[in-house]
């Protein structure tokens, strides 16, 4: 071993280093409980991972029977119907299990889909993630929209989009246009246009401690003073975009006042009476220490703090905000915002949606507004006039992928094997487990029935799995599945 090695600190060396930083912590926002009794709970909670939560996926077919069976061994999320605390023996499996790995399921902590809860999103609106990467709250948001309308997921760094698009993909969430742009920017284009906002500012992280450690590394009340400035500007940016009437959520991961009611404090100096701040029922003990709460509005008191020690989960805050009139932006560049309230019909003019019928006996019925359009290589399921938007500097992509083009033949999308592959019967192959890791693995399996060659969509308990290839003397299977949704240890959730 060498010395660098027999130098370099333990776990438990790395744990002590944050132990003074912590204990700052904890005493800072101890501070706000509104009960002092609360405190040793408290502490516990803050310094205890929380257990494995997941949210079923409703876009996708297959996930209306996953998320019955799992209902079953789980434990429910008060607030959220599509979400539920899995038992323990099961949270180190998840990432590698089937109905993970289809798309079914998506790893999110039970107090961040509070977040979307409280926006409310519905089908066929305008709706704006300001701040959305990794994708867990805009996929939400989608799936509450039911994939129509329209859902800007907007990512300011460039190294997070890659996550960001990735898995508004593997959610099949099309009713997305995503763009690139810092918020005060984004706000130069779009004005008093969009029916809901979320934004999920980015924070110091204080309230999720309990399951990373390293953000105390960089923590301090005036590194939280620091964030507020930034947070301020987002929620200004925010709520210009919303339109007179629509709502704006606010939410972070974080526990003090100077990332919370300070920063909605910096909104309100900015546009009055404009700004309301309205009562959130679905929680409804996340109270303030009453001579902490005194310091701000009474209107304040409908924001929601999660505590962890009442909730068995991370903390964050969150508040609903209504527009109650217009706004003007300092720097304005030509309105993009008519062009995502235009409602044109559907289109599809090279007829792909009825190819595809004709090759594997399915149906793909276009959303209102929605476009099948090919550009180089790649068919696309889009927002109908997104290529509008392509002259933009922010703009990065929309839509789903639905198939790759060659040579006038068409490649099925894991993506659309996920969200029609169900209605397959002709070209369809059912698969056994051993036949399933393999596939997963990145390798060929053999194949057990000669009775398929070519293109076929692989089954598993009556799931479509991927489209696959069966050789043309009908003993062995080639599965067509994207390097990222490979795994050696490939497992199920339920048997």
């Amino acid at each position: 071993m060498s010395e660098l090695q027999n130098n370099a600190p333990s776990k438990q060396d790395r744990k002590d280093e944050f132990d003074p930083r912590l204990e700052g912590l904890l005493e800072h926002l101890q501070r706000l409980l509104p009960h002092p009794e609360q405190v040793p709970a408290f502490r516990e909670a803050m310094t205890t991972e929380p257990g494995a939560d997941v949210r079923v996926n409703s876009l996708l077919p297959v996930a209306a029977t996953i998320g019955g069976r799992l209902a079953s061994i789980s434990t429910a999320i008060p607030w959220c119907a599509q979400a539920m605390r899995l038992p323990p023996e099961l949270a180190d499996i998840v990432s590698h299990s089937l109905e993970f790995r289809l798309g079914a399921l998506y790893m999110q902590a039970k107090a961040t889909t509070l977040a979307v809860q409280a926006l409310d999103p519905q089908p066929g609106e305008l709706v704006l993630d300001i701040a959305a990467a990794p994708g867990g709250k805009a996929t939400q948001i989608a799936t509450a929209m039911v994939n129509t309308g329209l859902l800007v997921a907007n990512e300011p760094r460039h190294r997070r989009l890659a996550a960001l698009v990735g898995n508004l993909e593997r959610s099949g969430a099309h009713n997305t246009l995503v763009t690139s742009v810092m918020g005060a920017e984004l706000a130069r284009s779009f004005h008093n246009v969009f029916d809901r906002v979320l934004l999920d500012a980015p924070c110091s992280g204080d309230g999720i401690v309990c399951k990373d450690r390293h953000m105390l590394s960089f923590w301090s009340p005036e590194d939280a003073i620091k964030k507020s400035v930034q947070q301020i500007g987002l929620l200004r940016a925010s709520f210009h975009m919303l339109r007179r009437g629509g709502r704006l959520v606010y939410s972070t991961c974080s526990l003090s006042t100077e990332e919370n009611e300070d920063v909605l404090l910096g909104l309100q100096r900015r546009f009055g009476d404009l700004v309301r701040i309205d009562s959130f029922p679905l929680l409804t003990d996340g109270e303030l220490a009453a001579d902490v709460a005194v310091k701000y509005p009474a209107s304040f008191i409908g924001a929601a703090r999660i505590w962890p020690h009442l909730h068995a989960t991370e903390g964050a805050f969150l508040a609903v905000i209504t527009k109650m009139g217009e706004t003007e932006w300092d720097t304005v560049y030509e309105d993009a915002g008519p062009l995502l309230r235009q409602q044109p019909e559907c289109v599809d003019r090279e007829g792909w949606a009825t190819r595809i019928a004709s090759r594997w006996d399915l149906s793909l019925q276009l959303p209102e507004g929605s476009e099948l359009i090919a550009e180089g290589r790649q068919l696309h399921l889009r927002p109908t006039g997104a290529a509008a938007f392509g002259e933009h500097p922010w703009y990065v992509r929309s839509g789903m992928r639905v198939a790759t083009l060659h040579k006038d033949h068409y490649f099925l999308s894991q993506q659309a094997v996920a969200l029609w592959g169900d209605q397959v019967q002709q070209r369809r192959l059912d698969i056994d487990w051993q036949q399933l890791q393999i596939l997963f693995s990145g390798q060929a399996c053999e194949a057990h029935s000669p009775q398929l060659t070519g293109e076929v969509i692989c089954f598993f308990d009556d799931m479509p799995i991927c489209r696959s290839v069966v050789s043309s003397d009908g003993t062995s299977i080639e599965g067509c599945i994207p390097k990222v949704a490979r795994t050696p240890r490939l497992t199920r959730l339920l048997s």
